[in-house]
């Protein structure tokens, strides 16, 4: 028989799992006419950083321009890549736009969002990622959940689309990015969220203008400008991607990865709630050991991984079922994550130095 204090704690940590991630909350649909050139919706400017992102961007602008109105705007910011992004932006039909050299104390994505939304003249804001697969309806539905609450950060992180198997292996990340909101809980449609998430997040102009948006200084040196964002508006509408947006985040593979995981992951942990932090600890720590106190619990928590996964991305079977290994890959990348944050280290990407903090 188990021991009764260690079930016990097991248990614990395993019913946190559970309320952290207790639901998806998907963006709200439609309701009246919102289509394209209705009079009734108002202009979205869809800003796209990018750079060296040839391959994502067709998976974008395929699913964004045919649902664009006249009073819309898509606007690419190649962010002077290397390779064929602004070629293959303008081919699909977006405006191009080159940002001027980066200035210091400027972070390469915070100073292309902040250049989009200065060329642009929509009432609403919609930044989004290259590698983002929207909703057909995305645009509208975001124009709707705006409009119905102008001061706040609407933003959803989308369904993660793993590749290989080292996408699989950071399963856990995406698993906690969404606990550590706050937002997915049984009571968190109320809780005050001061986080977002970069992918798709979207803003009323005034608004954005109003607390100085990208260019604030505390969030142009930030990667996660989504979080600095945020923290500047004071509260944020957070929203899940699946059923109908998705992204794939590392297709290059396992250093990919480790470098993007590696830029954000103890930063949001930094942002985290102090109590969700610790009950978000406890679940890692009932998958961690539990199983080695008590191989009898090992079904529950290979079960448990197998469903939070597949609310936050598409989860292998083999996966859940060696969920050992994906809480190694988890500890050494939040590790990575946290010295590189303690010690003011950064990494490379997209051939630049970025800060991990």
């Amino acid at each position: 028989m188990p021991d009764r204090v260690d079930l016990a704690i097991y248990l614990a940590g395993w019913t946190l799992g559970w309320l952290l991630l207790w639901r998806l909350r998907p963006l709200p649909d439609l309701a009246g006419d919102h289509s394209p050139g209705s009079a009734a919706r108002p202009g979205v400017a869809v800003i796209i950083p990018a750079r060296n992102e040839q391959d994502a961007l067709p998976h974008l602008l395929s699913r964004v321009l045919p649902h664009i109105g006249p009073q819309d705007e898509v606007i690419v910011v190649d962010d002077h890549s290397d390779d064929a992004t602004a070629i293959i932006a303008a081919r699909h039909g977006a405006r191009v736009i080159t940002p001027p050299p980066l200035p210091p104390e400027w972070l390469g994505k915070p100073h292309a969002c902040a250049f989009g939304a200065a060329e642009s003249s929509a009432p609403i804001l919609l930044f989004v990622d290259a590698d983002v697969r929207p909703a057909p309806d995305l645009v509208a539905r975001i124009a709707q959940a705006v409009t119905a609450q102008p001061d706040v950060v609407t933003s959803i992180q989308p369904w993660h689309e793993t590749g290989g198997w080292a996408e699989q292996a950071s399963v856990l990340c995406n698993v906690t990015a969404l606990m550590g909101c706050g937002a997915f809980t049984p009571t968190g449609h109320g809780a005050n969220a001061t986080v977002a998430f970069g992918p798709v997040l979207a803003i009323d102009r005034t608004t954005y203008d109003q607390v100085g948006g990208h260019a604030h200084p505390s969030v142009r040196s930030m990667h996660t400008e989504d979080i600095g964002l945020a923290r500047l508006v004071g509260r944020a509408e957070l929203y899940t991607g699946r059923p109908d947006t998705s992204f794939r985040m590392y297709p290059e593979g396992l250093g990919q990865t480790i470098r993007g995981w590696t830029r954000s992951i103890a930063t949001g942990a930094r942002f985290t709630p102090w109590w969700i932090a610790i009950a978000t600890l406890a679940w890692v720590w009932s998958l961690a050991g539990g199983w080695i106190a008590m191989p009898i619990v090992y079904p529950l928590s290979a079960l448990q991984v197998w469903v939070l996964g597949r609310r936050a991305a598409s989860i292998h079977p083999l996966t859940a079922l060696l969920y050992p290994l994906a809480v190694v890959a988890f500890t050494v990348i939040f590790l990575r994550s946290l010295i590189a944050l303690i010690l003011g280290r950064g990494v490379e990407w997209k051939g630049r130095h970025v800060d991990a903090r």
